[in-house]
């Protein structure tokens, strides 16, 4: 079964918290991460399947072609993403749901 984008931004929050230095603390993690997010870029404004990754204030996209950023910054978190979309299905799942919503352009959403 796919996954949404919801339970892939909980899997790279999970990912991320346990990853994270050692030294930090537990709670902290959790509190900075609760807000992050992520998103497909628009397919009908972009020339190539992108994601948005929203981390507090800080926001970087990324390519779900080759993995690399191609805007903004997400200071020394950006590192774990780039590992957590390298792991396993992670980006294929992102590039499922981009899939999903090109074909969905268009159409009337709501509740069938």
């Amino acid at each position: 079964m796919a996954k949404t984008l919801n339970e892939l931004s909980r899997s790279l929050k999970e990912f991320i918290a346990e990853n994270q230095d050692a030294h930090s603390a537990n709670d902290i993690k959790k509190y900075r991460y609760n807000n992050l997010k992520i998103e497909v870029a628009d397919p009908r404004t972009t020339k190539i399947p992108q994601i948005i990754v929203t981390i507090g204030m800080s926001e970087a996209t990324f390519s779900l072609i080759t993995g690399e950023k191609l805007s903004g910054g997400l200071g020394p978190d950006e590192r774990y993403v780039y590992r957590w979309m390298d792991r396993g299905s992670n980006r294929e799942e992102l590039r499922d749901v981009y899939r999903r919503q090109e074909k969905n352009i268009g159409k009337a959403q709501g509740v069938e």
